[in-house]
């Protein structure tokens, strides 16, 4: 009898042990938005191509550090278009575990359902008329503003827009491009942009080759407008995969 009551105590003991490491200690949440500049169909098409749904997996793993050794996270992910226009009015998703201890097939379906909404945000890039210029200025800052967390830019980066033409004159030296980020604020942000040190900025860079020296002064100009302005961390990358 003390046998099977001492087994009894031993086996609720190892129950309630396991029970507790499939519990919550800690969330990792995230909060991530992604901008793809809409402005050309070469653009469109390249970013389709880069943000397919094996790299946006990779991309969302890395965000959130998961191994082979499962966590408790929320995703917040927000999916903008970069266009003529400042409007910006992103397509929200949200996927979250919160209990290991759950069937493992609800999390299979969770992450299904999370990139087929991701995959249906791209086709909807097919439905954007063709842009006369580029205002990646205006709906960049409404993103920052909004996302406490990592931004993702698939862009050329090259602005064109009312106040700025990177085309014909790119701010080159410091003054310049105060100037250039002091005008585009006047004329976008009467509100301005708060800083915030969570958050993040990556741009992942298409363009054609004709372009290549206006990219790279325009690469220069956002470095220092986010990082001097707003003390973003900014970096700059060929692709998802070399983040």
């Amino acid at each position: 009898m003390k046998k099977q009551i001492i087994l009894g105590i031993v086996a609720i003991a190892t129950l309630l042990f396991t029970s507790c490491e499939t519990e919550c200690k800690e969330v990792t949440t995230k909060n991530i938005t992604v901008l793809v500049d809409a402005t050309d169909s070469l653009l469109i098409d390249r970013a389709k191509h880069e943000l397919r749904k094996e790299n946006f997996e990779h991309l969302i793993n890395q965000e959130l550090g998961l191994t082979e050794s499962p966590k408790c996270f929320t995703v917040n992910y927000d999916f903008g278009i970069i266009s003529t226009h400042s409007y910006y009015n992103p397509t929200s998703t949200e996927l979250s575990h919160t209990d290991w201890g759950q069937a493992r097939n609800k999390l299979v379906i969770g992450w299904r359902d999370f990139y087929a909404s991701h995959e249906e945000n791209l086709k909807s890039l097919d439905s954007i008329n063709q842009m006369e210029s580029t205002s990646l200025f205006p709906t960049l800052m409404k993103a920052i503003n909004k996302t406490d967390g990592t931004i993702i830019v698939v862009s050329d980066l090259i602005e064109n827009n009312p106040v700025v033409n990177f085309y014909k004159n790119p701010p080159t030296t410091p003054e310049q491009m105060e100037k250039t980020y002091t005008e585009m604020v006047s004329y976008y942000l009467p509100d301005g942009v708060g800083k915030g040190s969570e958050r993040e900025v990556v741009f992942i860079v298409m363009s054609e080759p004709k372009n290549s020296g206006v990219v790279h002064k325009a690469r220069a100009f956002w470095k220092y407008a986010l990082e001097e302005h707003l003390g973003l961390n900014v970096t700059f990358a060929d692709g998802i995969s070399t983040i």
